[in-house]
């Protein structure tokens, strides 16, 4: 039998010391020969190897738990020990963790920086798509970092879930401040976000589009998080009590927001909305919650590239303050399916009628909408549905009211709303037109 042994790209004293020891291999001196595991005693004594030790039994690098091995993962010892290596030209995995109180700090799996900063400032320097692990830990641990955190494209800043990984900082984003920027082809994986001065999270414009899940943005100054362009969000991804609002896509921004799954919140923006769209931006939501805002969802902006429309799935949205569970202005083209919008202040859907816009609530299939229900205590406070300046009947096939046919009241846009409850308050565009909704094949909600 044969020793090889190497010292993990280290000084030898500086390894002895404090970088996780040498890292030995010991194997047959015959070629092919089986290697095995170094002596225990040999590394008992190293700041990295405890440090190896201790992330493998909880909290660590990554979502689900456990180390994720570095790209030099095959000269770790064989004990468990986690490879101390300089970054090469080629790596595509960077670490961090604050806990770490050992010397050097490489930003490798046995050394691993121990600011966020440091380690996406190190990503920013390779080449194809890296990774930085963020260890997190019971309870989380928190990096206060002095700057924004910036995320570069190609870079994936993974951390061990919004429960175990918090990020507080604050630094420039356009005219304010937030906590994290996320480039176009970035990626934020697993963290708290907060800013006490400032924005959660600037995600900018660009191909392809950032990247955002099982983070949360909460707890903010300003918003949770500001979209400059489209954006893939979710899932698990919540934005909620926020100073001004969930999710901003300011009046410049355009492209898709799309928000991904069913695990989604953005609620108890009490002095904001749920979601905000000023510009020419479109949603596609596929699942989650906007309660208890001023209003769930606002869209508000100039419809984008040939009417792009807003595709709303699997939205609840209850007790929001303002004008409405989920409100349209400026003619916004709607396909609505599978939501609840129950016990609002005011009403469900708000909606009005610009330039030949087209709300669709179940024109040809089935809507499966909840806009109203049996239980008076759980509806909207003055109607599941407003219609203004609607100019022809449309179809609402398959929705749930609080009686089937649902009650149709004619009500001024302009005027005060009246106190009695009806399932749909309409305005007309032409006069004659009453009733304007064909509720077919209508249900009795909760």
């Amino acid at each position: 039998m044969g020793l090889r042994w190497r010292i993990g790209g280290c000084a030898f004293a500086a390894a002895l010391g404090g970088c996780g020891g040498p890292v030995f291999e010991t194997g047959d001196a015959s070629p092919g020969g089986a290697t095995m595991d170094a002596p225990a005693s040999v590394l008992a004594d190293s700041e990295a190897s405890a440090h190896a030790e201790a992330s493998s039994e909880g909290g660590g690098y990554g979502l689900e738990s456990g180390v994720v091995g570095g790209g030099d993962a095959g000269n770790s010892a064989g004990d468990g020990a986690l490879p101390c290596a300089p970054l090469t030209a080629g790596a595509t995995d960077v670490y961090v963790d604050k806990t770490f109180s050992g010397m050097p700090q490489y930003g490798s799996a046995g050394c691993p920086f121990t600011t966020i900063t440091q380690g996406t400032s190190a990503a920013a320097t390779l080449s194809g798509t890296v990774t930085v692990h963020v260890a997190g830990g019971s309870p989380a641990l928190l990096y206060d970092e002095t700057n924004v955190v910036t995320v570069a494209t190609s870079v994936v800043l993974l951390g061990a879930g919004p429960s175990s990984t918090v990020i507080h900082a604050s630094g420039t984003c356009g005219t304010g401040t937030c906590a994290v920027i996320v480039s176009a082809g970035g990626t934020l994986e697993g963290f708290t976000v907060t800013d006490a001065t400032g924005s959660g999270i600037l995600a900018l414009a660009g191909i392809p589009a950032p990247a955002i899940s099982n983070v949360v943005a909460s707890g903010n100054e300003d918003w949770g998080i500001t979209a400059n362009g489209a954006i893939e969000l979710g899932p698990n991804f919540a934005a909620n009590s926020n100073g001004m609002g969930g999710l901003e896509s300011p009046a410049t921004a355009s492209g898709r927001i799309h928000v991904i799954g069913a695990a989604n919140s953005f609620n108890d923006n009490t002095s904001g909305n749920g979601i905000n769209v000023d510009g020419p931006a479109y949603l596609l939501f596929e699942g989650g919650t906007a309660n208890g805002n001023g209003q769930g969802i606002r869209l508000a902006g100039t419809p984008g590239p040939a009417g792009s429309p807003h595709v709303i799935t699997n939205l609840t949205a209850t007790g929001n303050t303002g004008p409405g569970g989920l409100v349209a202005y400026a003619g916004q083209n709607i396909t609505l399916r599978s939501s609840t919008l129950l016990g609002n202040t005011s009403v469900g859907l708000l909606y009005d009628y610009e330039n030949g816009s087209v709300l669709d609530i179940g024109s040809t299939i089935a809507g499966d909408n909840v806009f109203g229900g049996t239980n008076s205590a759980m509806n909207n406070g003055k109607a599941g549905l407003r219609l203004c300046a609607i100019p022809a009947a449309i179809n609402a096939i398959g929705d749930s009211w609080s009686s089937c046919a649902p009650v149709q009241t004619l009500v001024a846009c302009s005027g005060t709303l009246p106190s009695a409850y009806s399932d749909i308050q309409y305005t007309p565009s032409a006069s004659t037109l009453t009733n304007p909704v064909t509720a077919t094949s209508c249900t009795t909600g909760p």
